[in-house]
């Protein structure tokens, strides 16, 4: 075979440049756009769909020939991600500005696509260990109130064509220079295609602090609810208060799932205002409340009833209740009533400094009467997770098919379950004395053993150990063995997991918890920084 050369006026040509213009559109659009996400499903945490790197995949394409340039200038489908990241922030003389070239371009380029807008305004650069306590960064955060004043002014004109809306910053003022403007267009245009409104301040610690709560409420100024955001699917507030009565007006019935977490203090919705916020969403599939009361006090400090009516909720299937109390715990759990959820989630959210940790036993009385002829409250209810839940005394017959336990005492494995039983970290009962990892581990091992071989053929079928209580739910490989029928799985500490997850205060000096340098200037008990940022007053 010889290799027929080509006249020189005839330029080389890839095979792939003869696919129609269509397909390769298309090859581009999967390349750019991660499947898994394009349905806008449920969203895990601070997993966002897309990042300042992926985002860049049109301009690769665009790079490479002339003519995959041209089918990627014309395909609005590859413009419908709008990042924005400290990265974009570019010095200007002494200042630094946002750099908003790119998202122009990107807004121009989408034509009328519905774009997904994410904005991570998190301090990149935060590190608690950084010993420069005078440093000019006290108390503020890198990317700026103006900074996001800068990219609202550009994003808000085209807020017809919002799909999907995440915030992220670790203070307030951003985000509070986000939503001013945000309530403004929505009260005067609404968002007619916003399926996914994400607003998440990350700083699950700042509900605890001492600093004066935020004087804007997100939406205190909606006074006409209808359409503003007829498409809403999924709402997520974290750590930013809201005006909750205009709020339940406005929510959508086809609302599929709420969190509220993280809420201050002063600033959590009543039972009242709970009550019709989810009165407002008789669709949801799923519910998160998080550190979010409901609250209890009026001004004369005194207890006010809860005689509402329970709430049906058909659909819901999952949810998951971080408490600061027992009380308002109860509260939640006698104002759903749902028969077909699933999976239950409950979780002490309370400080953990606490002194006194919140009793859980009296919240799985409530979900399991302790006589026999009461009805569950969830009679669907089948995969139950603890997390940081004190039992104080005996438990009630609890019986579901899953059991996931999260930094727990051993007293919890008196809970039964039938199906799978998975223990996340070592199981550590209170003490006044450090435990060492490995013994603990041990232990825990060793109780679970006891457990299987006692209770014999009623024992779970499968039982999962977890070295690292917060490690992916399905990372590395498992040891396994079986004990009599039953399956038990060890999954041992991921490497790329920081070595100080487990560490107990004070039980490795040689990785800087050394009781000088920890009350030195800067150090873990005498640091400006952190007493700064979170209003401690010593």
């Amino acid at each position: 075979m010889y290799f027929r050369p080509q006249p020189f006026n005839q330029p080389l040509s890839s095979p792939i440049d003869s696919l129609p213009v269509e397909l390769l559109a298309y090859i581009f659009v999967l390349g750019t756009h991660d499947p898994i996400h394009l349905s806008h499903s449920e969203q895990q945490d601070d997993c966002q769909p897309f990042d300042s790197e992926s985002v860049k995949a049109p301009l690769v394409y665009a790079s490479v020939s002339r003519h995959w340039r041209s089918v990627a200038l014309n395909t609005p489908a590859l413009y419908t991600s709008l990042c924005i990241t400290p990265e974009l922030l570019r010095e200007v003389g002494s200042t630094e500005v946002l750099e908003t070239t790119g998202l122009l371009s990107y807004l121009a380029l989408s034509r009328n696509y519905l774009v997904d807008i994410v904005i991570d305004a998190r301090d990149q650069e935060w590190d608690f260990d950084d010993t420069g306590i005078f440093s000019d960064r006290l108390g503020s955060a890198w990317f700026s109130a103006d900074h996001m004043s800068a990219a609202m002014s550009v994003l808000l004109p085209h807020l017809g064509r919002w799909r999907s809306l995440s915030i992220l910053t670790d203070v307030y003022d951003p985000m509070r220079a986000a939503l001013r403007p945000l309530e403004v267009y929505l009260a005067a245009y609404g968002a007619p295609h916003l399926e996914s409104l994400r607003l998440m301040r990350c700083d699950a610690y700042a509900v605890h602090s001492l600093v004066a709560e935020p004087d804007y409420l997100f939406l205190s100024s909606i006074t006409n609810s209808e359409s503003v955001l007829p498409n809403l699917r999924h709402l997520t507030l974290r750590g930013v208060p809201a005006a909750w009565t205009p709020l339940a007006t406005l929510l959508p019935e086809q609302l599929n799932t709420l969190e509220l977490s993280f809420q201050p203090m002063t600033t959590q919705p009543s039972v009242p205002e709970l009550a019709r916020l989810l009165q407002a969403a008789p669709h949801l599939a799923r519910l998160v409340l998080n550190g979010c009361g409901p609250a209890f006090l009026d001004p004369a400090g005194v207890f006010l009833p809860t005689d509402l009516e329970p709430i049906h909720l058909p659909l819901l299937k999952s949810l998951a209740l971080g408490y600061t109390s027992a009380l308002s715990a109860l509260a939640v759990l006698q104002l759903l009533a749902a028969a077909q959820l699933h999976t239950l989630a409950l979780e002490d959210a309370s400080h953990h400094a606490e002194m006194v940790p919140v009793d859980g036993v009296p919240l799985l009385a409530a979900l399991f009467p302790p006589s026999t002829p009461a009805v569950p409250r969830f009679p669907a209810l089948s995969d139950l997770t603890l997390r940081r839940v004190h039992l104080a005394g005996p438990t009630p017959p609890v019986r579901v098919a899953r059991l996931e336990l999260i930094d727990m005492a051993p007293a919890a494995l008196a809970l039964e379950c039938t199906q799978e039983l998975c223990v996340r970290g070592p199981l550590i009962a209170p003490s006044a004395f450090v435990v060492p990892a490995a013994v603990s581990l041990a232990e825990t091992g060793a109780a679970l053993r006891a457990l299987v071989e006692g209770r014999g053929a009623a024992a779970p079928r499968v039982v999962c150990l977890h070295e690292a209580a917060y490690a992916a739910p399905l990372a590395g490989e498992a040891e396994e063995i079986f004990i009599g029928a039953t399956l038990v799985k060890l999954y041992r500490r991921p490497e790329e997991l920081e070595d100080d997850e487990d560490t107990v205060m004070g039980s490795e000096p040689e990785c800087g918890w050394d009781e000088h340098e920890a009350f030195k200037v800067g150090g873990v008990f005498n640091d400006p920084v952190f007493d700064a940022r979170y209003g401690y007053v010593g």
